[in-house]
C-alpha cells in the first residue's frame, strides 16, 4: 500500500466510521474499476494524482451528500459521462471573452469530477501542472467561474471532513483563507438523521 492509499482509506474510514455511527445508512458508490482508470490515464495522457486513483478504488464509500456544501461522491461511470457532457458543452460554446477581455472559464479535459451536486454543479480534481495539480475545484456549471481549491488535494478534503465531523469544527477554512468565496460550514444531523452543513462564522 502506498503512502497515497494508506492517507486515503485511513481518512475515508474515520469519516465513514463517523457517519455510520450519526446517519441512517444509504447507498454506496460502486467500486471503481482500475483498468478503467488506466483506460482514462492513456486517453488522457497524463497520470492521475495519486490520491485521486486512491480515491476511486476506495470500497464502500457513501454516495450520500456528506461533502460541504452538499456534495455526493458519484461513481466513475458517472463522472466520465459528465466529464465527456461538459467537454462537449465547452466545445459547442467555443471561445469567447469575457467584459475585460479576457478568454472565459472552459472546462477542461484535464479536470475530473469526483461528486455533485442536486443542483448540477460538480467538484473536480485538477490534473493540469502547475500550483494547483490535484486540488478539488468548483465547478459551477452556470457561471463556469473557477474559484481558489476547495482544498489542496483529494487527501486534504478528506481529512478536512473527518476532522470537522468529529471535533463538530467548520470546514473549509482553508479555502476561505485563501480568500475563496464558499463560507466554512459545520455538519448538523436532522430529526431523520440526514447530514447538512451550515455555513458557520470563521
Amino acid at each position: 500500500m502506498t503512502t497515497a492509499d494508506h492517507d486515503v482509506l485511513t481518512s475515508w474510514s474515520r469519516v465513514g466510521t463517523w457517519l455510520a455511527a450519526h446517519t441512517r445508512r444509504g447507498p454506496a458508490r460502486p467500486t471503481s474499476d482500475a483498468a478503467r482508470l488506466d483506460a482514462f490515464e492513456a486517453d488522457l495522457g497524463l497520470s492521475l494524482p495519486a490520491d485521486l486513483r486512491a480515491w476511486w478504488l476506495l470500497p464502500d464509500v457513501s454516495a450520500d451528500y456528506w461533502i460541504p456544501e452538499a456534495f455526493a461522491p458519484v461513481s466513475l461511470d458517472e463522472a466520465l459521462e459528465t466529464h465527456e457532457i461538459w467537454l462537449l458543452v465547452a466545445e459547442q460554446e467555443g471561445d469567447s471573452l469575457d467584459e475585460n477581455g479576457q478568454p472565459e472559464t472552459r472546462y477542461l479535459r484535464e479536470f475530473m469530477p469526483i461528486a455533485l451536486s442536486p443542483g448540477g454543479d460538480g467538484l473536480v480534481v485538477d490534473m493540469r501542472p502547475g500550483d494547483t495539480h490535484g486540488a478539488v475545484l468548483l465547478w459551477d456549471h452556470e457561471t463556469w467561474i473557477l474559484d481558489v481549491p476547495q482544498w489542496a488535494s483529494v487527501t486534504s478534503m478528506l481529512q478536512d471532513i473527518a476532522h470537522a465531523l468529529e471535533a463538530g469544527t467548520p470546514a473549509l477554512l482553508s479555502h476561505t483563507a485563501l480568500g475563496g468565496t464558499q463560507e466554512p460550514s459545520t455538519a448538523t444531523i436532522d430529526s431523520a438523521l440526514d447530514l447538512t452543513w451550515q455555513p458557520t462564522t470563521a
